[in-house]
């Protein structure tokens, strides 16, 4: 009997040495793998009148750089709860979906949203920062929000205007836009 407890010791204590080895391992690659993770910064939101609902666009990086496969990406970030939901193939296709292409410049990207493809969105990281930039009005401008005024129907809501803001790149003032379906 007491050679068993012997020998059950030592194997007892042979599993615990390799489970702390394999937890070690996982731990590490756990680690190597965060190494490689992805970040999201915010750009610039879009609000409306109809509902308090946001649609959020964030540059996504990954090890510190533009994501060349998808760097930005869209959501909202809905009232009641704030929890986060996927545009739906309606919203992508006719609302706040968006194309994106890389620039002439490194880390820098353009973006056109699908309701108004006339307004071109470039996406710049500069160091740790990254921006939207937008020509908002008569002003270089890094946008911050994006307001839609619509009328509520049975349908999808009408939009009347969208208003861009931002602030201006050289002077840190405050810059509005007001565009009406006409104007697209």
């Amino acid at each position: 009997m007491g050679e068993f407890l012997v020998r059950w010791r030592r194997a007892c204590a042979a599993c615990a040495l390799l489970t702390w080895s394999l937890l070690g391992v996982a731990f590490l690659g756990t680690s190597a793998m965060a190494a490689d993770a992805y970040a999201y910064v915010p750009l610039f939101v879009i609000e409306r009148s109809v509902n308090k609902n946001v649609v959020h666009y964030d540059a996504k990086l990954r090890n510190g750089k533009l994501d060349p496969e998808q760097p930005v990406v869209a959501y909202w970030v809905m009232e009641e709860n704030g929890r986060r939901q996927e545009l739906n193939l309606l919203e992508r296709l006719k609302a706040y979906g968006f194309t994106v292409k890389p620039d002439k410049d490194p880390d820098t990207f353009n973006l056109t949203i699908v309701s108004n493809k006339k307004k071109e969105i470039r996406i710049v990281r500069s160091g740790p920062v990254v921006r939207a930039e937008a020509k908002i009005g008569n002003c270089d401008a890094y946008l911050q929000k994006i307001f839609v005024a619509a009328k509520k129907s049975l349908l999808p809501s009408l939009p009347e205007y969208a208003e861009m803001t931002g602030t201006e790149i050289s002077t840190g003032s405050e810059c509005h836009e007001r565009v009406t379906p006409a104007d697209r």
